[in-house]
């Protein structure tokens, strides 16, 4: 099967060579799907990169069979269920999903009536082990292992704000060709950087019963993640010391205690900014911030916006079509 019919069998349309002329051209989803659309960007006949902004009226099933394709994914907002051979997960926002495609066919389900957001990127071997592995000799074989290795990375925050920098970008044209090029271009130079450091790396002599420790730690700090927890306390929950402790959760998860918290803290700013009207100010207070301008600091390093233009750019975006 060509790249081409991947990519709109994947979107249940017709077909992508109507706007693979023209970067970034709004493609509406068929009306019997739902409203909203997406921005489809080719890169030669190997890659494409894809913006969704919808809201699906039934259950939508995306799916893809070619065992070549290389697939990553990042949703903003989501709800449904991710589906391979062996598992079937829940769809999380502010994750990373990947999917190669030598371990078999993938299905995405989104549910009717919820908005979905999301970036996706398919790399063909006319990518990554042409294109690509004329820059970097054998940069195919690693990019496998590294988009394989990304699949459920929470924090990852180089990579988010790349991803956050694309949902805000509105260049059109020629122009939009260099900039969606030289991102793509960053997002793999990450990936394969982060691989190289150890993502994806669990230290044989971690015991099961740590790892299992380790994941109830983190679940308690996802459901107390705008309270002050000291690392004493968390390590009493765990029975460990506290240098063990940091030491079995970035083994667990590659990233520190805080980080983690970072991250959790950051998803439910998110959600305030777009859900409520609340004052900055209050935001941070509810998070667990002294200030609004140490809050603020932080969320813009961490999401490439300050809060106020987040507030702005995500409720205009989810009303707007892409």
């Amino acid at each position: 099967m060509s790249f081409e019919k991947n990519i709109s069998q994947l979107l249940n349309i017709d077909s992508l060579q109507a706007c693979s002329s023209l970067p970034m051209e709004p493609h509406p989803l068929p009306e019997r799907t739902g409203e909203g659309s997406c921005r489809i960007f080719r890169f030669g006949s190997g890659a494409a990169m894809i913006l969704l902004n919808c809201k699906s009226l039934q259950n939508y099933s995306c799916c893809v069979h070619d065992e070549s394709l290389l697939h990553i994914s990042y949703y903003e907002e989501v709800h449904g269920t991710h589906h391979s051979p062996c598992t079937v997960r829940p769809l999380l926002s502010d994750m990373f999903y990947s999917h190669v495609g030598i371990s078999g066919r993938f299905q995405t389900v989104y549910e009717a009536h919820t908005p979905v957001k999301a970036v996706h990127i398919f790399l063909a071997p006319e990518y990554y082990d042409s294109y690509l592995s004329q820059k970097i000799p054998d940069s195919g074989t690693c990019l496998k292992e590294a988009v394989a290795m990304l699949d459920q990375v929470e924090y990852f925050p180089e990579l988010a704000v790349i991803f956050q920098q694309l949902y805000s970008y509105r260049g059109t044209g020629a122009p939009s060709l260099l900039f969606y090029e030289s991102k793509l271009t960053e997002i793999l130079a990450l990936i394969l950087q982060k691989s190289s450091d150890g993502m994806g790396t669990l230290p044989r002599h971690v015991k099961h019963a740590d790892i299992e420790a380790a994941h109830q730690i983190a679940e308690y700090i996802s459901s107390h993640a705008t309270q002050e927890i000291s690392l004493d306390a968390l390590a009493h929950m765990a029975y460990m010391s506290p240098a063990k402790l940091k030491y079995v959760f970035k083994a667990v998860f590659h990233c520190s205690i805080r980080d983690y918290r970072l991250q959790k803290r950051m998803h439910i700013a998110k959600e305030f900014l777009y859900h409520t009207d609340l004052p900055i100010a209050d935001v941070a207070i509810q998070l667990g911030y002294r200030t609004s301008g140490n809050f603020a600091a932080i969320f813009k390093k961490y999401t490439g916006f300050s809060p106020k233009d987040y507030r702005v750019f995500s409720r205009t975006s989810s009303k707007c079509k892409f």
